[in-house]
Protein backbone atom coordinates (compact mmCIF):
# COMPACT_ATOMS: atom_id res chain seq x y z
CA UNK A 1 0.00 0.00 0.00
CA UNK A 2 1.37 3.40 -0.96
CA UNK A 3 1.61 6.37 1.38
CA UNK A 4 -1.15 8.00 -0.64
CA UNK A 5 -3.52 5.04 -0.26
CA UNK A 6 -2.78 4.76 3.47
CA UNK A 7 -4.63 8.05 4.04
CA UNK A 8 -8.31 7.13 4.24
CA UNK A 9 -9.52 10.60 3.23
CA UNK A 10 -9.70 10.79 -0.54
CA UNK A 11 -7.93 13.71 -2.08
CA UNK A 12 -8.38 15.80 -5.18
CA UNK A 13 -5.84 15.08 -7.90
CA UNK A 14 -4.91 18.09 -10.03
CA UNK A 15 -3.52 17.53 -13.53
CA UNK A 16 -1.67 20.04 -15.69
CA UNK A 17 -1.64 18.72 -19.26
CA UNK A 18 0.87 20.67 -21.29
CA UNK A 19 2.16 20.41 -24.83
CA UNK A 20 4.73 17.74 -24.03
CA UNK A 21 4.22 16.71 -20.40
CA UNK A 22 1.48 15.72 -17.98
CA UNK A 23 2.09 16.75 -14.39
CA UNK A 24 0.00 15.86 -11.38
CA UNK A 25 -0.15 17.05 -7.78
CA UNK A 26 -2.33 16.74 -4.70
CA UNK A 27 -2.40 18.32 -1.29
CA UNK A 28 -1.32 16.87 2.03
CA UNK A 29 -2.70 19.45 4.42
CA UNK A 30 -1.44 22.75 3.04
CA UNK A 31 1.55 21.24 1.23
CA UNK A 32 1.56 20.32 -2.44
CA UNK A 33 2.92 16.88 -3.31
CA UNK A 34 3.94 15.88 -6.81
CA UNK A 35 2.32 12.77 -8.19
CA UNK A 36 5.67 11.34 -9.20
CA UNK A 37 9.29 12.37 -8.99
CA UNK A 38 9.43 12.10 -12.77
CA UNK A 39 7.28 13.78 -15.40
CA UNK A 40 4.60 11.63 -16.94
CA UNK A 41 4.94 11.85 -20.68
CA UNK A 42 1.83 10.00 -21.85
CA UNK A 43 -1.83 9.71 -21.02
CA UNK A 44 -1.46 5.91 -20.86
CA UNK A 45 1.19 6.12 -18.12
CA UNK A 46 -1.01 8.43 -16.12
CA UNK A 47 -4.14 6.31 -16.53
CA UNK A 48 -2.24 3.18 -15.49
CA UNK A 49 -0.90 4.92 -12.40
CA UNK A 50 -4.33 6.16 -11.32
CA UNK A 51 -5.91 2.77 -11.90
CA UNK A 52 -3.32 1.24 -9.56
CA UNK A 53 -4.40 3.66 -6.81
CA UNK A 54 -8.21 3.40 -6.98
CA UNK A 55 -8.78 4.51 -3.39
CA UNK A 56 -6.49 7.52 -3.42
CA UNK A 57 -8.47 10.27 -5.13
CA UNK A 58 -12.11 11.22 -4.85
CA UNK A 59 -11.99 13.70 -7.71
CA UNK A 60 -9.71 14.61 -10.59
CA UNK A 61 -9.50 18.21 -11.78
CA UNK A 62 -7.55 18.87 -14.94
CA UNK A 63 -6.48 21.80 -17.07
CA UNK A 64 -5.26 21.00 -20.55
CA UNK A 65 -3.87 22.59 -23.68
CA UNK A 66 -4.27 19.25 -25.49
CA UNK A 67 -7.88 18.26 -26.18
CA UNK A 68 -6.86 14.83 -27.50
CA UNK A 69 -5.02 13.99 -24.28
CA UNK A 70 -7.72 15.23 -21.90
CA UNK A 71 -10.40 13.39 -23.90
CA UNK A 72 -8.39 10.17 -23.76
CA UNK A 73 -7.95 10.47 -20.00
CA UNK A 74 -11.64 11.16 -19.42
CA UNK A 75 -12.59 8.23 -21.65
CA UNK A 76 -10.28 5.77 -19.88
CA UNK A 77 -11.18 6.97 -16.39
CA UNK A 78 -14.93 7.12 -16.95
CA UNK A 79 -15.72 5.82 -13.46
CA UNK A 80 -13.79 8.64 -11.77
CA UNK A 81 -15.29 12.01 -10.97
CA UNK A 82 -13.47 14.29 -13.41
CA UNK A 83 -13.78 18.04 -13.89
CA UNK A 84 -11.95 19.94 -16.60
CA UNK A 85 -11.44 23.67 -16.23
CA UNK A 86 -11.23 25.56 -19.50
CA UNK A 87 -10.94 29.11 -20.74
CA UNK A 88 -14.75 29.29 -20.88
CA UNK A 89 -14.76 28.98 -17.06
CA UNK A 90 -12.71 32.16 -16.67
CA UNK A 91 -14.87 35.22 -15.93
CA UNK A 92 -14.72 37.31 -19.11
CA UNK A 93 -13.94 40.48 -17.18
CA UNK A 94 -10.66 38.86 -16.08
CA UNK A 95 -9.43 38.48 -19.67
CA UNK A 96 -8.00 41.48 -21.47
CA UNK A 97 -7.12 39.22 -24.39
CA UNK A 98 -8.35 39.42 -27.96
CA UNK A 99 -8.38 35.68 -28.76
CA UNK A 100 -9.45 33.84 -25.59
CA UNK A 101 -10.37 30.71 -27.56
CA UNK A 102 -6.71 30.21 -28.45
CA UNK A 103 -5.35 31.07 -25.00
CA UNK A 104 -3.51 28.24 -23.28
CA UNK A 105 -5.32 28.08 -19.96
CA UNK A 106 -2.10 27.29 -18.10
CA UNK A 107 -0.94 30.85 -18.83
CA UNK A 108 -3.94 32.33 -17.04
CA UNK A 109 -3.81 29.79 -14.21
CA UNK A 110 -0.15 30.37 -13.34
CA UNK A 111 -0.85 34.11 -13.07
CA UNK A 112 -4.05 33.48 -11.12
CA UNK A 113 -2.10 31.36 -8.67
CA UNK A 114 0.51 34.10 -8.32
CA UNK A 115 -1.86 37.01 -7.64
CA UNK A 116 -3.33 34.97 -4.79
CA UNK A 117 0.06 35.29 -3.06
CA UNK A 118 0.53 39.06 -3.30
CA UNK A 119 -1.43 42.29 -3.35
CA UNK A 120 0.55 43.54 -6.36
CA UNK A 121 0.40 42.96 -10.07
CA UNK A 122 2.50 40.01 -11.23
CA UNK A 123 4.64 38.89 -14.11
CA UNK A 124 4.91 35.12 -14.35
CA UNK A 125 7.65 33.34 -16.26
CA UNK A 126 6.61 29.76 -16.96
CA UNK A 127 9.79 28.08 -18.15
CA UNK A 128 8.85 24.84 -19.87
CA UNK A 129 8.97 23.47 -23.41
CA UNK A 130 7.92 26.97 -24.35
CA UNK A 131 8.65 29.90 -22.06
CA UNK A 132 5.79 32.30 -21.44
CA UNK A 133 6.15 35.71 -19.78
CA UNK A 134 2.70 37.02 -18.84
CA UNK A 135 1.23 39.92 -16.92
CA UNK A 136 -1.78 39.99 -14.57
CA UNK A 137 -2.76 43.10 -12.65
CA UNK A 138 -3.67 43.33 -8.97
CA UNK A 139 -7.37 42.94 -9.87
CA UNK A 140 -6.68 39.51 -11.43
CA UNK A 141 -7.10 40.78 -15.00
CA UNK A 142 -4.90 38.84 -17.42
CA UNK A 143 -3.32 41.15 -20.01
CA UNK A 144 -1.45 38.62 -22.14
CA UNK A 145 2.26 38.39 -22.73
CA UNK A 146 5.05 36.72 -24.65
CA UNK A 147 5.69 33.18 -25.89
CA UNK A 148 9.26 32.24 -26.76
CA UNK A 149 11.08 28.92 -27.23
CA UNK A 150 12.01 27.14 -24.01
CA UNK A 151 15.53 27.55 -22.70
CA UNK A 152 16.86 24.25 -23.98
CA UNK A 153 14.89 24.35 -27.21
CA UNK A 154 16.37 27.76 -27.89
CA UNK A 155 19.90 26.48 -27.31
CA UNK A 156 19.38 23.53 -29.67
CA UNK A 157 18.56 25.65 -32.70
CA UNK A 158 22.15 26.28 -33.74
CA UNK A 159 23.23 22.69 -33.14
CA UNK A 160 20.49 21.56 -35.53
CA UNK A 161 21.01 24.23 -38.17
CA UNK A 162 24.80 24.60 -37.88
CA UNK A 163 26.14 21.25 -36.63
CA UNK A 164 29.78 22.27 -37.24
CA UNK A 165 29.57 24.68 -34.31
CA UNK A 166 30.58 23.24 -30.92
CA UNK A 167 28.12 22.48 -28.14
CA UNK A 168 28.29 24.95 -25.25
CA UNK A 169 26.85 25.01 -21.74
CA UNK A 170 24.10 27.47 -20.93
CA UNK A 171 26.16 29.93 -18.94
CA UNK A 172 27.12 33.58 -19.21
CA UNK A 173 30.84 34.19 -19.92
CA UNK A 174 32.83 36.40 -17.58
CA UNK A 175 34.05 38.74 -20.33
CA UNK A 176 32.23 40.85 -22.87
CA UNK A 177 32.29 40.50 -25.80
CA UNK A 178 33.10 36.86 -26.46
CA UNK A 179 36.84 36.41 -27.10
CA UNK A 180 36.52 32.84 -28.37
CA UNK A 181 34.05 30.86 -30.45
CA UNK A 182 32.88 29.09 -27.28
CA UNK A 183 32.30 32.34 -25.38
CA UNK A 184 30.71 33.97 -28.43
CA UNK A 185 28.24 31.08 -28.62
CA UNK A 186 27.53 31.33 -24.91
CA UNK A 187 26.74 35.02 -25.29
CA UNK A 188 24.60 34.24 -28.31
CA UNK A 189 22.58 31.60 -26.46
CA UNK A 190 22.45 32.07 -22.68
CA UNK A 191 23.35 35.77 -22.97
CA UNK A 192 20.80 36.49 -25.69
CA UNK A 193 18.11 34.57 -23.77
CA UNK A 194 18.86 36.46 -20.54
CA UNK A 195 18.92 39.88 -22.20
CA UNK A 196 15.70 39.13 -24.06
CA UNK A 197 13.85 38.21 -20.85
CA UNK A 198 15.21 41.26 -19.03
CA UNK A 199 14.08 43.44 -21.92
CA UNK A 200 10.54 42.08 -21.65
CA UNK A 201 10.52 42.54 -17.87
CA UNK A 202 11.64 46.15 -18.26
CA UNK A 203 8.92 46.73 -20.86
CA UNK A 204 6.25 45.44 -18.45
CA UNK A 205 7.50 47.84 -15.78
CA UNK A 206 7.54 50.72 -18.24
CA UNK A 207 3.96 49.94 -19.33
CA UNK A 208 2.31 48.89 -16.06
CA UNK A 209 4.55 49.94 -13.19
CA UNK A 210 5.93 47.77 -10.41
CA UNK A 211 5.02 44.11 -10.04
CA UNK A 212 6.11 40.94 -8.28
CA UNK A 213 8.04 38.49 -10.45
CA UNK A 214 7.18 34.79 -10.18
CA UNK A 215 8.92 31.92 -11.96
CA UNK A 216 7.57 28.41 -12.42
CA UNK A 217 8.15 25.44 -14.71
CA UNK A 218 10.90 22.88 -15.20
CA UNK A 219 13.64 25.42 -15.99
CA UNK A 220 12.64 27.90 -13.28
CA UNK A 221 15.89 27.67 -11.32
CA UNK A 222 17.99 28.16 -14.45
CA UNK A 223 16.00 31.28 -15.36
CA UNK A 224 16.20 32.58 -11.79
CA UNK A 225 19.99 32.26 -11.83
CA UNK A 226 20.16 34.46 -14.95
CA UNK A 227 18.13 37.34 -13.52
CA UNK A 228 19.70 39.83 -11.17
CA UNK A 229 16.49 40.80 -9.41
CA UNK A 230 14.18 39.55 -6.68
CA UNK A 231 12.08 36.61 -7.83
CA UNK A 232 9.66 34.14 -6.29
CA UNK A 233 10.15 30.58 -7.57
CA UNK A 234 6.88 28.67 -7.16
CA UNK A 235 6.73 25.20 -8.76
CA UNK A 236 2.99 24.70 -8.14
CA UNK A 237 1.55 27.93 -9.57
CA UNK A 238 -0.65 26.23 -12.19
CA UNK A 239 -2.09 23.85 -9.59
CA UNK A 240 -2.70 26.75 -7.21
CA UNK A 241 -4.47 28.57 -10.02
CA UNK A 242 -6.64 25.53 -10.78
CA UNK A 243 -7.58 25.14 -7.12
CA UNK A 244 -8.44 28.83 -6.80
CA UNK A 245 -10.56 28.90 -9.98
CA UNK A 246 -12.47 25.74 -8.99
CA UNK A 247 -13.25 27.18 -5.58
CA UNK A 248 -14.54 30.34 -7.20
CA UNK A 249 -16.71 28.39 -9.64
CA UNK A 250 -18.15 26.30 -6.80
CA UNK A 251 -18.87 29.36 -4.66
CA UNK A 252 -20.78 30.92 -7.57
CA UNK A 253 -23.17 27.98 -7.94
Amino acid sequence: MSKIDSDTSKKTLYLDIGNSTIKGAYKMGTQWMVLSDERLFSALELVNWIQKHPNSFGKIVLASVRDDVSEAIERELGRQEIKEVSVSDIPRDLLNYETPKTLGIDRFLSCYGATNQTNKSVVVIDAGTATTIDFMDQDDVFHGGVIIPGLWGFSEVLSQKAPALPFVELEIPGKWPGKSTIDSLKWGQAGFYKMGIIGFLDKYEEEFGQYDLFITGGDALEIESMLERETKVRPFLVFEGIERLVRQLESNK
